[in-house]
């Protein structure tokens, strides 16, 4: 996909030069791409910081699958409870039990994922809340309202889990436990590329504290 208006805006360009630059994988064409998928017109002369942030990310990620890993959408909804309406860091808590809980043990085949041997074959994993509005949704047969906030995740996996990987993909392919899933109403995971991240993060400016896997308290 072309924006020929951007081709013309020299100043968009050489803002999207100095953000990503420094990525050995840097494509004018690709950012450009990206750049017109973020709405931005040929008319500005600065790209905004919420942009840029998403910018940088999403270079991040084309990175990591040019340099061997696969890139997969993870979407996570979750289970209402009467009206109670659940706050983002509630939901980012729910999130975080699903994740190291129950779809790591799952992936790597053990509950010590986190030992150092198996940290590097972790996946590169951000997630961020979006939200929806509500909607009559089916469950074991019930009709049930899921809750408004939700989790798009963006994980690089390597090739040494992506087998495993690829048996999730689809609709509640990953398995739960009761204890740590509970919360969880549905799970979705595709392979993607990496302007996909550009969808995931769209209320990120809404939501700034998105999450990220493995943690970097011993990077």
């Amino acid at each position: 996909m072309k924006n020929l208006n951007l081709e013309s805006n020299l100043d968009v360009q050489n803002e999207l030069r100095k953000l990503l630059r420094s990525s050995g994988h840097y494509d004018p064409s690709l950012a450009l791409e990206w750049a017109t998928y973020l709405g931005i017109k040929n008319d500005q002369s600065k790209i905004s910081e919420d942009h840029k942030s998403r910018l940088v990310l999403c270079q991040m990620f084309e990175d990591l699958s040019q340099d061997g890993r696969t890139l997969f959408h993870l979407t996570v909804t979750y289970r209402g409870f009467e009206d109670k309406v659940y706050s983002a860091k509630i939901i980012n808590h729910f999130f975080t039990n699903f994740y190291l809980k129950c779809f790591l043990p799952h992936l790597m085949g053990t509950r010590g994922y986190h030992e150092e041997k198996y940290r590097s074959l972790q996946p590169i994993c951000y997630a961020f809340l979006d939200e929806h509005h509500k909607m009559r949704m089916s469950s074991s047969g019930e009709m049930v309202d899921p809750e408004r906030l939700h989790h798009h995740a963006i994980l690089a996996v390597t090739s040494e889990t992506l087998q495993q990987m690829r048996s999730f993909t689809g609709d509640n392919k990953i398995p739960l436990r009761r204890r740590w899933g509970a919360k969880v109403m549905t799970t979705h995971l595709v392979e993607c590329e990496s302007m996909r991240l550009l969808y995931a993060s769209k209320m990120c400016k809404t939501y700034p504290d998105y999450l990220i896997f493995p943690d970097r308290q011993s990077d």
